[in-house]
């Protein structure tokens, strides 16, 4: 059990019971955890492995034989994969956080543009190293990943990729085989039956990573919390206009134009991993009217997300979108508060400190 512990220890945003709660149904407990891993985590981390493994080929097959068909193929494989990794970057635990995965897979917030001065300048030296899969785990986590590879295939001097292969091209590949292998190292541990899975599956007095059903059911309502926070401040605020003015660059993906395909995807894997883990079953049966409060809220941000299916530039060029975009804010807010406080407050679990606060 070393391994699993040592994997608790890291993740930094969990929910204690405190004294006096109530006693928690252990099976039912286990009974959630169980069916969230089996019908949500186990499936999107395997859909995400095989997207990324789409896209690693298709890279592979442009840099073959460059042409239009094959750049439109690339960057569709492109947009699948970061569709499928909106629907698993929220499970910030266990498997996602060791080994820097989930930085070598999405290095965001880059406030001061690390990653791009770094493949920028990698391009301008045509630096070889990179265009080798092998090489890439050694280096900085701004270079592995999404963001990397959407300045390849999305950025300044992308089209050329459809007439030349070159530098660009095999960088390219090298970064979706990178994703591809960190895919496979995730599902891989999430299916290992003394892995994370099995801990967070079976609480117990010798389990030293979930000792009780309180800590594994807060374990899985603290990832919804988490995930709708960073969904406000990281992915919705920075780019609403404040004072009229807004840079919509600032935004997640903005140069694939999938900021908000990214959102709403995210959106709707935690709107199936809430329905997945029949969460109202742990509810005492007179508070179970909660979890419809959730599905409303799940409800208005599907119908706000649709009326802003459009790059993120569009969106704050209109007055009526950007209300819309406001909305949504203010919904991530209300689904982190349902999850983190009410939720929480109903199962006599509070809080702990966030993995997004300082030291």
């Amino acid at each position: 059990m070393s391994r699993i512990l040592a994997m608790v220890l890291v993740f930094g945003c969990t929910l204690v019971s405190p004294a006096g709660a109530l006693t928690m149904d252990g099976e039912q407990a286990a009974a959630s955890v169980r069916k969230l891993v089996a019908g949500y985590i186990r499936p999107s981390f395997a859909r995400f492995a095989s997207d990324t493994e789409r896209l690693a080929v298709a890279a592979a097959g442009l840099c073959g034989a460059p042409g239009e068909q094959a750049l439109a193929s690339t960057r569709g494989a492109f947009r699948d994969s970061v569709r499928a990794l909106a629907r698993i970057e929220f499970l910030r635990v266990g498997p996602l956080i060791r080994h820097n995965r989930l930085e070598r897979l999405l290095f965001w917030p880059d406030r001061r543009g690390i990653a791009l001065r770094q493949v920028q300048a990698a391009l301008a030296e045509a630096d070889d190293s990179v265009t080798d899969a092998a090489n890439l785990p050694a280096k900085s986590v701004g270079v592995q990943g999404f963001t990397a590879l959407e300045y390849l295939l999305f950025g300044t001097g992308s089209d050329d990729l459809a007439r030349q292969a070159g530098h660009r091209c095999g960088f390219a590949t090298a970064v979706a085989e990178n994703i591809h292998s960190i895919a496979l190292e995730l599902e891989a541990e999430w299916r290992d039956e003394d892995g994370y899975a099995a801990a967070w599956m079976h609480p117990g007095p010798d389990n030293p990573a979930f000792r009780n059903a309180e800590e594994a059911v807060g374990e899985l309502l603290s990832i919804p919390s988490e995930a709708f926070e960073i969904i406000r401040d990281q992915r919705l605020k920075p780019v609403v206009p404040e004072n009229g003015k807004s840079n919509p660059k600032r935004a997640l993906f903005w140069r694939s134009g999938l900021s908000m395909d990214f959102v709403a995807a995210g959106f709707e894997g935690l709107r199936v991993y809430f329905e997945t883990a029949e969460i109202a079953d742990l509810l005492p049966e007179e508070a179970r009217w909660q979890t419809r409060s959730v599905e409303f809220e799940f409800g208005n941000a599907g119908r706000v997300l649709a009326r802003l299916d459009m790059p993120i530039a569009d969106i704050v060029a209109s007055d009526e979108l950007v209300a819309d975009l406001g909305y949504l804010v203010i919904l991530s807010q209300s689904l982190q508060s349902l999850f983190g406080e009410q939720l929480t407050a109903t199962l006599g679990l509070s809080v702990g400190f966030s993995s997004l606060d300082g030291d």
